[in-house]
């Protein structure tokens, strides 16, 4: 029975991705299956990406910038201590010095080994700071950058590990990209006693929203000196989130931020600190909530944080700022009743007052045409205007929200299909607690000054399902993450309970700015079923703009009710195919599976991203 229960899974699978993704992905995921490691195998990964000599050698660079590598120490263990000092001291890459700043540590064996590499002869210069009184780590860090002489100055932490590659890949990335005042790169946990690396962090590129949530560049992260010092470096009060308050107060004066997808850092756990458990240290939950009100202040944003207590962050919720009118349109054609539905649900289950709602309909029969003038007549009224364009074409999804939004009056479009519901029963999953808010949480997120797009998860009918949770640009195509899966666990760093920036966000619920719409150009005409959701929030992306799904909404999708799925027929699957092309001929930098919100290092064909 066991093995028949796996037959008939796989066959379902089979079925579900050839219906949603294609016969092309199908036959990629069956190839690669025989190569597969099991989840989260990361011993085999690090064989696999971490042996070759090669990766250690550097190459000669065109502007070899000059670090300053900072590491407060406070009362650390003398074998950890020297283990970081070793790893910074063995890089491949030499143009750098190192700053080490004692906070007036009790333990003897603190000054003794500083005292000892500040004397060594280690090929670089070695700075020793010590500090008279205890300042803790935030002015010990400020002692250490005051003290720095480099144009970037890379932060590490007293007990943790360097990679020998961190500082030439930093350079590296650096030397191509000249401009940037800031960089970040990939990380893992390393035990206590040094031998076990586990839990890797692959991040995605900058991505601001998904930084509002939480503190996810963390290690390595390196910064222009001069930003560090216009900004006033770190503040003291902020001490276990001091960094996340320093890298808030960084991203107001810049949006000049690299990442680097290597592993190049390992940080130590230990029962006291926060890579082991963020309880470990509850005043660091206090401190992050500090820093994100007082950013939301000095940038004049309204907005309040709920905590979410399964992953210890604050969500940061913005409110909308002034009262502006959202035009909701919605495409619809002989589905009166599924249309009566979403339109019934929207008007009985939003809190948000300004709003107005535009129907396109590219073709009812008459029976159907009237059927909905009735219905949306009857829905009408003076606080919220409901329309209806009907113009008999064929069926052009992008022409159709198009023509919608030619006929709307708001500063604000939400693009919606009929087929959506908004109801109390997406309340099975405990992390909703505002399904009226819908519209507002969107609304007050495409007002922040970087937002693109703003989407929310959608689930199938009768449970908390994933249909739409964010769509992943892989190597194969498009793709829904944790499609089909069930909305009941952590998937892989709170992508499904943080609010997170994604490349794209479906068509089916999705709010853009009136103006950042049509600086995009629109939806893509020449994708008229497939891909014209994607081809817009790429448009986004390529003008400086950042896509965001909205984890605290989550609306029921009756998906394809109203007009079926696209692998039901050849035709229909080669007219996928000739879209995909078309997509990826227009944007060419997403062609081979570019993805800025996904680290290449993932998985590039489960939806759970390992």
């Amino acid at each position: 029975m066991g093995r028949l229960s796996e037959a008939a899974s796989l066959v379902k699978k089979t079925i579900v991705t050839m219906r949603d993704e294609g016969f092309d992905a199908v036959l990629y995921k069956m190839k690669s299956k025989k190569d597969d490691a099991p989840e989260y195998d990361y011993p085999r990964w690090i064989l696999r990406n971490e042996k070759d000599e090669s990766i250690l050698k550097t190459e000669k660079l065109e502007s070899n910038p000059f670090f300053s590598v900072v590491i407060p120490c406070y009362n650390v263990d003398d074998t950890m201590l020297r283990a970081c000092l070793d790893s910074v001291l063995e890089q491949t890459y030499r143009k750098f010095e190192l700053v080490l700043v004692d906070d007036a540590s009790t333990m003897p064996s603190v000054k003794a080994t500083l005292k000892e590499y500040g004397e060594r002869n280690c090929g670089v210069k070695v700075k020793v700071v010590y500090r008279e009184v205890n300042g803790n780590i935030s002015l010990a860090t400020n002692d250490g950058i005051m003290a720095a002489e480099g144009e970037f100055v890379a932060l590490c932490d007293c007990d943790d590990l360097y990679a020998p590659n961190a500082l030439f890949e930093v350079a590296k990335l650096l030397d191509k990209n000249p401009d940037l005042d800031m960089v970040y790169t990939d990380e893992d946990k390393i035990d206590e006693y040094g031998m076990e690396r586990r839990d890797p962090f692959f991040k995605p590129d900058w991505s601001p929203e998904t930084f509002m949530s939480y503190m996810y560049p963390c290690h390595l992260s390196v910064y222009r000196r001069s930003v560090l010092t216009d900004i006033g470096m770190e503040r003291k009060g902020f001490e276990g989130a001091q960094d996340y308050d320093l890298l808030l107060r960084v991203m107001e004066k810049t949006d000049r931020i690299g990442h680097v997808p290597k592993i190049l850092y390992h940080w130590r756990m230990r029962k006291e600190s926060t890579s082991s458990d963020m309880q470990a240290k509850p005043y660091v939950l206090e401190a992050t909530r500090k820093a994100k009100e007082e950013a939301l202040l000095r940038r004049g944003l309204k907005g309040h944080l709920e905590l979410i207590e399964d992953v210890s962050q604050y969500r940061v919720v913005y409110e909308p700022q002034g009262n502006p009118l959202c035009s909701v349109i919605i495409p619809s054609k002989d589905n009166v009743k599924v249309l009566s539905q979403c339109l019934n649900s929207i008007v009985n289950m939003t809190d948000y007052g300004n709003y107005e709602i535009v129907v396109v309909d590219n073709g009812s029969n008459d029976e159907n045409r009237a059927k909905a003038k009735k219905l949306i007549a009857g829905l009408d009224s003076p606080e919220h205007k409901v329309s209806y364009v009907y113009e008999k074409s064929q069926f052009n999804f992008s022409y159709m929200c198009n023509l919608g939004a030619k006929h709307a009056k708001g500063d604000y479009f939400l693009f919606l299909n009929d087929d959506i519901e908004i109801t109390d029963r997406v309340k099975q999953n405990p992390h909703i607690t505002d399904v009226r808010g819908w519209m507002t949480r969107l609304l007050g997120q495409a007002q922040v000054s970087y937002t693109g797009a703003v989407g929310a998860k959608l689930y199938y009918p009768g449970g908390i399902i994933f249909q739409h949770a964010g769509v992943v640009n892989y190597g194969i195509g498009p793709g829904h993450a944790f499609y089909g899966l069930p909305d009941d666990t952590n998937y892989y760093y709170g992508r499904n309970l943080l609010d997170y920036n994604f490349s794209v966000v479906t068509g089916a619920c999705l709010m853009v700015r009136r103006d950042r719409f049509y600086e995009a150009g629109g939806f893509d005409e020449d994708l008229a079923v497939a891909y014209n959701d994607v081809a817009l929030c790429f448009s986004l992306i390529e003008k400086g703009y950042h896509n965001v799904l909205r984890n605290d909404v989550a609306l029921v999708h009756h998906e394809s009710v109203s007009r079926g799925m696209d692998a039901e027929s050849e035709a229909k699957e080669q007219r996928r195919k000739r879209e995909m092309a078309k997509l990826y001929d227009k944007h060419p930098l997403f062609a081979k599976g570019y993805d800025p919100c996904y680290n290449p290092n993932l998985s590039g064909d489960r939806n759970t991203f390992v």
